[in-house]
């Protein structure tokens, strides 16, 4: 029962607590568009960032480099977690790549999203 409240708290973390994270890509295909709308949802259930919604300053991003690359019944991917700069610079914060089966797309966008909170510091 104490886990089970624990979580809940966690979980109601105010919107406004958590940084907000825009997630783009360099490729418009199927594939790419899917994670990339996996990682948004993920986004969504994170503890400490959440998705970018309208005026907000998102400092952050999620960059999906380059087309997935589809093998088969699985994926590569490369992600980086990137802070925009002054003068166009951005600084990476973190590089995520690795394969996943197009089936568990969810779980690898809510990895890549795991990974990506652990880089962020308040």
């Amino acid at each position: 029962m104490l886990a089970l409240l624990l979580l809940a708290a966690n979980a109601s973390v105010p919107a406004a607590e958590r940084r907000p994270v825009d997630v783009r890509s360099t490729s418009d295909d199927a594939l790419t568009q899917r994670l990339s709308d996996a990682l948004t949802r993920s986004l969504g259930s994170a503890k400490r960032l959440r998705p970018a919604e309208g005026d907000d300053k998102t400092g952050l991003s999620l960059v999906i480099l380059g087309s997935v690359t589809p093998k088969g019944d699985r994926f590569d991917y490369m992600v980086d977690l990137v802070k925009p700069g002054d003068n166009l610079s951005s600084q990476r914060l973190a590089s995520m790549s690795g394969t996943c089966r197009e089936e568990q797309i969810a779980r690898c966008a809510a990895d890549i999203v795991s990974k990506a909170e652990r880089k962020v510091k308040d």
